[in-house]
């Protein structure tokens, strides 16, 4: 009885150690960067049991065939790629709204965790992270005369998951040319409007 015992538990113990083995890849959205000879794809590693394993972004360079992976955090989640082009001014860039941090450091990653948005290159040589990892973004817009990244939310600053009374809702400005933070702006949820 007790050889049959230890039998089903190491049976138990080895099925679900290789349901966390990754299973294979899929590739969720392509991407064509006007203007240049790239193509970005968006790669889920899956595991046996459905779990989003790793997530990376794929730059293929459609003349040359070279490529470069961009890899993100274990269970990251990318949600959205959207490129920005303003012939203009003189940008074309990729921006990506993603999960990369699990703010409590419990469960992983989740819906619960803030979403940061990254800007890249075309070719993926250069990725930065705009928005602070405790960073809630609600939305975001392009502003195409000025070239101006505005982001709306708000930073949880004790990391609890949650909006509290002494967190503000906030507006930034990011500089899409330079990829640099230009402007804060607090909005005291309190305020009267004038009648």
């Amino acid at each position: 009885m007790r050889k049959l015992w230890i039998t089903i538990c190491l049976s138990v113990a080895v099925c679900a150690a290789t349901a966390q083995i990754k299973t294979g890849l899929e590739y969720n959205k392509f991407l064509n960067m006007e203007g240049t000879a790239y193509t970005v794809a968006s790669v889920m590693s899956w595991s046996k049991l459905g779990k989003a394993v790793k997530s990376n972004l794929l730059f293929i360079n459609t003349s040359t065939g070279d490529t470069r992976m961009i890899d993100f955090a274990e269970g990251a989640r990318l949600n959205g790629l959207t490129q920005i082009r303003i012939e203009s001014l003189g940008i074309n860039l990729l921006l990506l709204v993603a999960r990369t941090v699990d703010l409590n450091e419990k469960k992983g990653i989740g819906w619960q965790d803030p979403q940061q948005i990254f800007l890249l290159s075309p070719d993926g040589e250069t990725k930065k992270q705009l928005t602070e990892d405790n960073f809630y973004v609600s939305t975001w817009s392009i502003n195409q005369q000025t070239g101006t990244l505005i982001v709306a939310g708000y930073l949880d600053v004790n990391k609890n998951r949650k909006k509290d009374k002494d967190e503000s809702s906030e507006i930034l400005l990011f500089d899409l040319q330079t990829m640099k933070q230009k402007q804060s702006i607090r909005i005291d949820e309190s305020v009267d409007s004038d009648e």
